[in-house]
């Protein structure tokens, strides 16, 4: 939609940033009767990472879409969902793939750890984010919002009664609120000297990245394991080593995929890795010569973008609201894309945001008090973040310890899935936005532990095992020893559904298979402690009930996915390969 003209329009809102953070926040404003302009330095398609999805995030755009009224956002919840209806350049996600490697030596098939993402919940996704933004981005459109493209907004004039934004163009914009979700060249942040100097963060990180082709799936290069119920490639695989991780985040990953494309990116610990003198492909060549499985993979590919190579990645913000702003996103801050927590942690701040922007515009009123929750919320997802990295990376210089804190890791996700899961179905049956409450305080994000909650004990689990991390960062734990402890932990917690294996050390694959749904659901009734249990079984069944009900899911892309896997009665399912000439 055209803009209503140079400083003579007051708008309601201002967003800074048109990526998917910035797009659906203004989808949803603008879908509930809010004058929103949308504003960018650039023009889509636009090469941005943040690519892969995990089930929290997914059951949030469920959320956001409904309480909102935007179905489109539940197009992006499912892969099934986002190839048929917006793009089929996107890869599918089955699974979290870790592949703990030794500098030197060919990975070992015991060292190795596997998260099974459940199909009863969604199918993940590999976003190709110059589709999918360009598209979140239309739909915002759609509803009414307002687009200034290729006009960075050069400074802000925050007044009493209104913002003025001023761009590069010489225009101007004004609005009664503005929220910045640009990224790290944040106007306001540098405005407004919101950077902590140094940053708060224990995380320490830098990166380089690039999309390949031709790269090769691990399942064909690497040793013969046991097997897993999905292939490597049919996931996130993060090759693991001491100080640092690598994604391989395929789009081509399934019969019917159109992108020959790969993400590869190395994120790296620079106390540890320093930058070398030499170029990031140089750097990328020298790295793959130090892990033979891994350049394996790369034998014949080739990069197909500009490299990209940063210094340490950490910065974090004094405050993300004031006086008729918030930052929020990438703007606010950012810790490390391990584990993907991008994309989720940006799905919470915009449910939290959107409503609290609705009712500041309805009664005129954007008093700071009204946002001082997304203060506390911002700062609490970074922190939660930096201590789950931070821990991570520590673990990553010993596999007994990463085959520990894997576990700790997939406790939190299976926790916190259950909440978001039973949260969602709650709403949808009584459409009483007091049932979404538990999610703008959650449980698993507070760092003080209150002694009345009934969950304390995991809290306290996730505490003791974060310092025993910790205490081996500085070198007053050995790794073995509180691996060991972990171990000890896990074995005796009552809170813990023993289906998934998280006790068991020698356990690689954690999966919910029917069976162990079923086991899990009988332990929930009988033998887990009282509110643990009601989060376990209303977490698996509220939703399941939903899972076919009408504009959930594509049952019947669902079906063409897999019968497009069959060799000859899915062959008209899926793209020829190019002719060769």
């Amino acid at each position: 939609m055209a803009d209503k003209g140079d400083g003579d329009h007051l708008y309601d809102v201002a967003i800074v940033g048109s990526g998917v953070a910035g797009s659906i926040l203004a989808a949803c404003l603008a879908r509930n009767g809010a004058d929103v302009v949308l504003i960018d330095a650039d023009t889509h398609p636009k090469f941005t990472i943040g690519e892969s999805t995990i089930p929290f995030t997914s059951m949030m755009m469920r959320l956001v879409a409904e309480r909102y009224g935007v179905p489109e956002i539940k197009h992006l919840s499912t892969f099934e969902g986002v190839y048929a209806n917006i793009t089929t350049q996107c890869g599918v996600k089955r699974n979290f793939g870790f592949l703990y490697h030794r500098e030197g030596k060919r990975q070992l098939p015991g060292e190795r750890t596997h998260f099974q993402i459940p199909k009863v919940l969604n199918t993940e996704n590999h976003y190709f984010r110059q589709d999918i933004d360009s598209w979140m981005l239309t739909v915002a459109v759609k509803y009414g919002t307002h687009v200034r493209q290729q006009q960075p907004v050069v400074d802000v004039d925050l007044g009493s009664d209104e913002v003025t934004l001023k761009l590069a163009t010489g225009a101007s914009v004004r609005a009664k609120f503005i929220v910045d979700a640009s990224g790290y060249r944040s106007v306001l942040a540098r405005k407004l000297s919101l950077r902590e100097e140094p940053t708060r963060f224990k995380h320490h990180s830098r990166t380089l990245f690039n999309h390949f082709t031709g790269v090769r799936p691990f399942d064909d290069v690497g040793l013969p394991d046991s097997g897993f119920p999905t292939k490597w490639h049919e996931g996130t695989l993060h090759h693991l080593f001491r100080g640092g991780w690598m994604w391989i985040i395929p789009f081509d990953n399934h019969p019917r995929a159109t992108n020959p494309l790969c993400s590869v990116g190395i994120q790296l610990d620079p106390r540890l890795h320093p930058e070398p003198d030499c170029s990031a492909e140089e750097e990328f060549r020298r790295f793959l010569a130090r892990f033979p499985d891994v350049a394996a993979q790369f034998t014949g590919a080739r990069p197909v973008r500009s490299w990209v190579r940063t210094g340490r990645l950490q910065y974090s913000p004094r405050q993300t609201v004031g006086h008729r702003w918030c930052l929020t996103s990438h703007a606010a801050g950012f810790i490390d894309p391990l584990f993907s927590r991008g994309m989720s942690n940006t799905m919470e701040t915009v449910h939290a945001l959107t409503h609290r922007l609705l009712d500041a515009i309805r009664d005129n009123d954007f008093s700071v008090e009204r946002f001082a929750h997304m203060q506390e919320l911002e700062q609490g997802l970074l922190d939660f973040n930096d201590d789950l990295c931070a821990n991570a990376y520590t673990s990553f210089g010993d596999w007994r310890l990463w085959n520990a804190w894997f576990r700790i890791w997939a406790l939190g996700q299976i926790m916190a899935t259950f909440e978001v899961n039973r949260t969602y179905a709650r709403f949808l049956a009584t459409r009483d936005t007091a049932a979404l409450e538990p999610l703008e305080h959650a449980w698993w994000r507070g760092k003080a532990i209150p002694e009345e909650s009934p969950y304390a004990p995991v809290l306290e689990l996730l505490r003791e095992v974060s310092e025993a991390c910790q205490a081996v960062q500085r070198k007053e734990l050995d790794a073995g020893a509180a691996a060991n402890a972990i171990h000890e932990r896990l074995r005796k917690a009552d809170f813990i559904p023993p289906a998934f294996g998280l006790a068991d050390p020698d356990r690689q694959c954690i999966d919910a298979s029917v069976l162990g749904i079923l086991n899990t659901l009988r332990w929930a009734k009988r033998k887990a402690p009282p509110e643990i249990g009601k989060l376990t079984h209303e977490g698996l069944t509220l939703f399941m009930k939903k899972r076919v009900g009408k504009g959930e899911f594509e049952i019947s892309e669902e079906f063409k996915h897999l019968v497009a896997g069959w060799p000859m009665v899915g062959r008209s399912l899926r793209v020829p390969a190019p002719t060769k000439y």
